[in-house]
């Protein structure tokens, strides 16, 4: 029975991902997995009664069958025990057999589906932007993709309550069947076109072309973190999310968790490309270290430039949010140089937390920030260390920031690309050096 358990398991695992796209499989799987669940449970109470039943037996004529055993190999009961030999040979051998020519008809029903579907046209060509591939009729957009390894967001798993699968149907309209309720519901809410449908829930009848209109890289918070000094003077910037709750009140949830992953996969990609570490990821805000080695001036530089990348990233997000859900995502980039204690933490993946008073100030002038509608905020003591003069345009100062001594900050809806010196330049230079290498290696390998 032992043996016998993980081959059932895996036999009903395989069943269910053969069978599951199917409509009647999902009517009556409850019923199933209520048979398959019993059927070996009431297997092995039979093998036990069984077993009891042999044992009793040989208690009652163990002696008679001691006596049976030691009489010529002529005799009546020697007989019997050679037909019972052979006949066990023959059920062993049969069920051999049988459990082969099994195996068999599977691999060979298998192909005689393919030949049948083929013959009969029932296979449907799904065009996506790279790459065709064909699939029986009746499947969803979602479940080719999934199928044939194909990237395809998908937040709620297939269930028609997010919007992140949806695709622009470019050729077959007339192929797709209208959306049912559950998918209607989800297009009227973000106001979709009518060309626009959601991939788990279509089911074309004959071949389409579409276009996924969401992005499914996955992007990269954590890198290898390097080894840091236990306090030194370092750069503290934060993105803060400053309208989240406004768009989750309005918008659907899983559309606002894409809005927050794309932002954080654009911040995330410009902080790292400045030479930043990344310390946190909230659900929010993002807090990232520059500094933790080489000058602070140096440092201050790369935060400057990372802010500017973000910003040209955060206009992008704005304009597709605009032209899709009619909203746009508020970000903050809050800025500071100062001295700061430093600690890996973490098992497995580490991470970097600071603390000290350039964290108390940094969060200070969060707060500040957020209370208006300014995009950036840069402290003085950023600005002195990369020695530039303080902006004279759409600024505004603030003297304090409630510590001692006074510290100002400035507040301004972008970041001057003269402040961050050539390292643009240099990062520009750097992605092609690694575009050409990764060029090469194709070459090399192919």
């Amino acid at each position: 029975m032992g043996l016998l358990a993980p081959g059932w398991m895996h036999g009903c695992l395989g069943l269910h991902f053969v069978l599951a796209r199917r409509p009647l499989w999902s009517r009556v799987r409850f019923a199933l997995f209520g048979a398959a669940l019993l059927l070996p449970v009431l297997s092995a109470l039979g093998f036990l009664e069984m077993g009891r039943e042999l044992a009793r037996e040989s208690r009652v004529s163990g002696p008679s069958l001691i006596v049976e055993a030691e009489m010529p190999s002529h005799s009546a009961g020697a007989d019997a025990t050679l037909k019972a030999g052979l006949t066990m040979t023959r059920w062993r051998s049969g069920l051999l057999w049988g459990y082969l020519g099994i195996i068999g008809c599977a691999f060979g029903a298998r192909s005689a589906r393919t030949l049948v579907e083929r013959g009969r046209r029932g296979l449907v060509t799904l065009s996506y932007p790279d790459r065709l591939v064909s699939v029986p009729r009746g499947w969803s957009v979602l479940e080719a993709s999934r199928a044939f390894h194909i990237s395809h967001g998908s937040s709620c798993g297939g269930r028609a309550r997010c919007s992140t699968c949806r695709i622009r149907i470019t050729a077959g309209v007339e192929f797709c069947p209208p959306p049912n309720a559950d998918e209607r519901a989800t297009l009227e809410h973000i106001k979709a076109e009518p060309n626009v449908r959601l991939a788990c829930q279509l089911r074309p009848s004959s071949d389409i072309s579409f276009i996924p209109l969401v992005r499914t890289d996955r992007p990269i918070y954590r890198q290898t973190i390097p080894a840091v000094d236990a306090d030194r003077e370092i750069v503290l910037l934060f993105c803060d999310f400053t309208n989240r709750s406004v768009l989750e009140r309005e918008h659907m949830a899983h559309d606002v968790l894409f809005v927050f992953t794309r932002y954080a996969e654009s911040a995330c990609g410009a902080i790292r490309d400045a030479g930043g570490t990344i310390s946190y990821v909230a659900h929010d805000s993002i807090c990232a270290i520059f500094g933790l080695t080489g000058s602070l001036a140096h440092a201050s530089r790369q935060a400057l430039a990372a802010a500017n990348e973000i910003d040209q990233a955060l206009h992008e997000l704005n304009a597709g949010l605009d032209q899709r859900w009619g909203c746009k995502a508020n970000i903050v980039v809050s800025i500071h140089a100062g001295h700061a204690a430093l600690s890996h933490i973490g098992q497995g993946t580490e991470t970097i937390v600071a603390a000290g008073k350039a964290l108390e100030i940094t969060h200070e002038l969060r707060k500040v920030a957020a209370r208006t509608s300014k995009s950036f905020a840069i402290s003085s003591a950023v600005l002195t260390a990369v020695q530039t003069a303080p902006p004279v345009e759409d600024a505004v100062l603030i003297d304090h920031l409630g510590r001692e001594p006074a510290l100002s900050a400035y507040l301004m809806d972008y970041v001057p690309a003269g402040w961050t010196g050539n390292t643009q330049q240099k990062r520009k230079w750097r992605k092609r050096l690694d575009h050409a290498s990764e060029l090469i290696k194709t070459i090399v390998q192919a």
